[in-house]
């Protein structure tokens, strides 16, 4: 039993009246667009100043270096809102958390380990995130019933807004919008358009219990690979999702769009199938990255991943396509938090580690088959034992026995050997 912080996002379906037909304030379309709008402005507006007050330093021959805080960004927030009186619109704690934002992004700008770059605008044609974040002070984000007694969430300010969501989740976000259940509580929720889609995203704490299994469980190394998304110790693999179809709509769609004016008819009908294969891409690619990993986790104790640089693969032109096809980032993060949840170990085993070379038998290196340029190689003999190994799953057992060792405390724990 513990804490545990996690996500549920919903679909809301916002109207496009501020009122419905009982005299009920709702969240209609333009409230949410007006919200993300303001975000972005607040956003850029202080950093515009800041731009302007790094100028003057450099011009008088001052280090550039300004420190951004609470303070200093509150005052220039104060002066906004005074000069701009539609910032009023946006819920407060709305307002603050763009200034937020723009603090921690100069933190990690400053920050020389994160190496992250120099914060920039966030325009309206370059952003790719539409999102903005209502704080939960004195329980005004919460699900409540309508005047017809269905379930709708009400957001502060904006009004109540209707959700479709999975029953479990529901039960989870009832409980946190019951004062008296102090097992589950909702911190904030963020609401985001993706592809003309609108959804809420709420960050919540409860008390988790994990399922108990009976039964051996496994103890598991996983080598991410290209043309498999996963390879097991135990000799199971996961092979890549077959995304063809999809991928095959969304490019056809793409060169529709690219062939006409934008904003006309036929461009808008083509953004609208792209924006549609797309989510069908994205739903279909979470939906089987989260079965194999509560399959994974379900039936293991120990799980030990290479902490591999998915980044620098994207910069092979042959492997480039398949790693962003398939994310298996996005797969290591999700089996990372789901290991967390449910109380599995779970080790990362440092990149440089040589996993391919070793011969999972004898533990001697087979230079032969390092570098880019022998990743045909597939199956290869030791030259010192004669072993014939499948290159992944040889990788996947060296992994394990690697992770293992990581996390042996004064030779408790004993390397499995063949």
């Amino acid at each position: 039993m513990k804490v545990v912080n996690k996500n549920i996002e919903v679909k809301i379906c916002p109207t496009k009246v501020d009122k419905n037909d009982y005299g009920e304030k709702t969240a209609s379309i333009n409230k949410i667009e007006s919200n993300i709008g303001i975000y972005r402005f607040i956003y850029d507006e202080e950093l515009e100043f800041i731009n302007y007050f790094r100028g003057l330093l450099i011009q008088h021959g001052y280090d550039d270096k300004v420190k951004v805080n609470d303070s200093s960004c509150s005052v220039i927030l104060e002066m906004l809102r005074q000069e701009y009186p539609f910032l009023e619109k946006a819920e407060s704690s709305s307002r603050q958390q763009a200034q937020r934002d723009l603090i921690n992004a100069f933190n990690r700008y400053y920050d020389s380990d994160l190496k992250s770059a120099y914060p920039v605008l966030k325009t309206r044609k370059k952003s790719k995130k539409f999102t903005f974040r209502i704080m939960n002070n004195n329980n005004n984000v919460r699900i409540t019933k309508d005047k017809k007694g269905y379930y709708k969430i009400k957001l502060a300010k904006l009004g109540i807004v209707k959700f479709k969501t999975s029953k479990k989740y529901k039960e989870l976000l009832i409980r946190g919008s019951d004062p008296n259940d102090s097992s589950v509580k909702i911190k904030h929720v963020t609401v985001k358009r993706v592809h003309d889609d609108y959804y809420a995203v709420f960050n919540i704490e409860y008390i988790h219990i994990p399922e108990t299994i009976t039964g051996p469980l496994m103890q598991v190394g996983i080598d991410i690979g290209c043309g498999k998304l996963a390879v097991l110790s135990n000799g199971e693999e996961i092979p890549n999702l077959c995304l063809k179809k999809e991928t095959e709509k969304i490019i056809r769609y793409q060169k529709n769009m690219s062939h006409h004016k934008k904003e006309s008819i036929r461009h808008e009908e083509a953004r609208r199938l792209y924006n549609k294969w797309m989510r069908k891409l994205i739903n279909k690619r979470e939906d089987y990255y989260n079965k194999n990993v509560a399959y994974i986790v379900k039936n293991s104790s120990f799980v030990a991943v290479q902490n591999e640089n998915i980044i620098s693969w994207k910069h092979n032109k042959y492997l480039s396509h398949g790693i962003q096809l398939n994310a298996p980032r996005s797969f290591l993060d999700k089996l990372e938090r789901k290991c967390e949840d449910e109380g599995v170990e779970f080790v990362k085993v440092a990149r440089n580690f040589p996993s391919t070379q070793i011969c999972s038998k004898c533990k001697k290196i087979n230079k032969k088959i390092r570098g880019v340029s022998n990743l045909k190689i597939r199956d290869w003999d030791c030259p010192h034992c004669k072993t014939h190994h499948n290159r992944d799953f040889n990788a996947a057992k060296n992994i394990l026995y690697k992770g293992l060792a990581n996390r042996r405390d004064d030779g408790a724990v004993k390397i499995p050997q063949n």
